[in-house]
């Protein structure tokens, strides 16, 4: 399986929901402005070419509060629950809801087995601690993120954690 982080990256290089005062997730984030049809669409795709999340504690406490009440004609909200995931915590206890597999031991040695699996793609959304250390041990395949655009409001996060991208750029 390969390994795809699909991240919102600021120009500063700071990533979506990462805002340790909450502020920007009460205002639905700081790449709400942005959201096209452009990126729905690469959203959708990459939703659709994957066989599982993969998703740290914080965003999936997020995710399993909210996904399982949405629903949507394009089927998004049924793919999106219905995929299995995968969850790196070290305070979380099994079992889980939502589908979900708290994975044991090492989350980057349980990444790494995963990924040696037959199968399409291991999708990660937010989860910047995780995507970092994966990162780090080069098992990030692919990065899809979505950089905010200069325009006329520069989107500089100036808070949050930072995204180290550069380091992962052409590993499989």
């Amino acid at each position: 399986m390969r390994v795809v982080a699909a991240e919102y990256v600021s120009v500063d290089g700071r990533m979506q929901m990462e805002d340790p005062d909450g502020g920007d997730e009460a205002r639905g984030g700081w790449t709400a402005q942005y959201w096209n049809e452009e990126l729905s669409e690469m959203q959708r795709e990459q939703l659709f070419a994957s066989d599982a999340l993969l998703l740290g504690r914080v965003t999936y406490e997020s995710f399993a509060a909210t996904w399982p009440t949405f629903t949507d004609e394009q089927g998004f909200a049924e793919r999106m629950n219905s995929l299995p995931k995968y969850v790196a915590s070290r305070s979380l206890e099994g079992p889980l809801e939502w589908n979900a597999t708290l994975m044991q031991g090492d989350a980057v040695e349980a990444v790494r087995k995963l990924k040696d699996e037959a199968g399409r793609d291991l999708l990660i959304y937010g989860s910047g601690q995780l995507v970092n250390a994966l990162v780090g041990a080069r098992l990030i395949g692919s990065t899809a993120d979505g950089v905010a655009r200069p325009s006329s409001q520069t989107a500089a996060a100036g808070i949050g954690r930072a995204f180290r991208r550069s380091t992962a750029a052409g590993r499989s």
